[in-house]
């Protein structure tokens, strides 16, 4: 992958030029030991970097931005059971989905969405 790409918000975000290091390193290393599509979350990448997940979100939303990452909203029931669904446009997500797993319709108020970032 190109992850220089991201070396020109080194100088835009000069705070967190050892973060974007850091992220560029470990994205290298998920590139070259995966096998097929590799899900990254703002989550697992604060807890590599040492920094708070909203830093880590935005380090990842520089990474999308220069077609590195691929944004995806994944929709799960409360209990973390199931998958409900992906989603790549937020607006789309709708009220209700239908589990397949139970066959149930579940409400917006009985799942989450969980923001991960795709390695393709």
């Amino acid at each position: 992958m190109e992850w220089i790409k991201l070396e020109k918000y080194k100088k835009k975000f000069k705070s967190l030029r050892s973060e974007i290091d850091s992220l560029q390193s470990y994205l290298s290393e998920v590139d070259r030991s995966r096998k097929g599509v590799s899900i990254i979350s703002p989550y697992v990448i604060s807890k590599q970097l040492a920094i708070p997940e909203l830093d880590a979100f935005f380090l990842l939303s520089l990474a999308e931005n220069e077609n590195l990452l691929h944004k995806v909203y994944k929709v799960w029931t409360n209990d973390d059971e199931y998958l409900l669904g992906e989603y790549e446009i937020k607006e789309l997500i709708p009220e209700t989905i239908t589990n397949d797993a139970t066959g149930k319709e579940v409400d917006k108020d009985h799942f989450y969405i969980d923001i991960v970032f795709e390695l393709a």
